[in-house]
């Protein structure tokens, strides 16, 4: 009967049939058109977003540098970087886990720091001032930062506050004084080496042998001693730093200082 005839040799029972039962039906591959689309919204995507990354780093780094500057009243527009891979995130949560921030000519009355370099974690910016670019409160959670004041700068501020010391490069870690002062109504000439130490948020100065031209009594040397012992408070430095270190170099002091909780206020 032609009802029972066998498939014939090297025929494909699935062409043009039904499928078997228990069979697999073969899966349609996507078009071309359709794999070039998904790849191009996937990569207009990726673009956008490192697009809006690099404009919210870049408004919060600009809005950072005026928020310092009008704190720190520097004329030169500070250099502030924000680190991390994912910027979007910090923006939106207003908070910034690492910036470096560098400024020069930091100045408080007659004292002036050369430079300061400073790493902030923890920096707190409102989405809505980064949005609207309006300088505002920034509370820093901590800061670690590097300061260098010059000679030059420093004995400025020793003659204008009334000093007869100047302070110079010496070997090792200390420093040299040298100056004349009124000691009992005699001019004393006299240079001294001294250490430097932080002492409640000032440079602490103080000689460790005193050489002077003409022999002194005690008591005279005493006083010599004290004129030559100074404290110079650090008021330039921003981010409520406390001091950690001093140490002397060729041309000026390197000063390491930390902070916590410092709020700046434009």
């Amino acid at each position: 009967m032609t009802g029972d005839r066998e498939p014939q040799a090297g025929a494909d029972p699935d062409v043009g049939g039904p499928t078997a039962p228990g069979a697999t039906a073969p899966r349609s591959r996507p078009a071309p058109r359709t794999v070039v689309l998904g790849v191009s919204v996937v990569v207009g995507t990726l673009l956008l977003l490192w697009g809006a990354d690099r404009l919210a780093r870049w408004a919060a780094e600009s809005l950072l540098a005026r928020d310092v500057q009008q704190a720190t009243g520097v004329a030169e527009r500070p250099s502030v970087q924000v680190r991390g891979l994912v910027f979007l995130l910090q923006a939106v949560q207003g908070r910034y886990d690492d910036v470096e921030v560098t400024l020069s000519e930091v100045s408080s009355g007659p004292m002036s720091v050369d430079r300061v370099e400073a790493r902030l974690s923890g920096v707190h910016v409102s989405f809505h001032d980064l949005l609207v670019q309006e300088p505002g409160p920034v509370w820093i959670e901590r800061s670690v930062g590097e300061a260098f004041l010059g000679y030059d700068d420093l004995n400025r501020y020793l003659q204008v506050t009334g000093r007869p010391v100047e302070i110079g490069a010496a070997p090792g870690e200390e420093v040299r004084l040298t100056g004349t002062v009124d000691l009992l109504g005699q001019s004393v000439s006299a240079s001294a080496l001294a250490q430097l130490s932080p002492e409640s948020g000032a440079l602490s100065i103080a000689p460790t042998a005193l050489d002077t031209e003409t022999e002194l009594a005690p008591a005279s040397r005493l006083l010599l001693g004290q004129r030559f012992s100074l404290r110079v408070p650090l008021d330039p430095l921003p981010f409520g730093q406390e001091l950690t270190a001093i140490e002397g170099a060729e041309d000026g002091l390197v000063v390491r200082a930390e902070g916590t909780d410092v709020v700046l206020r434009p």
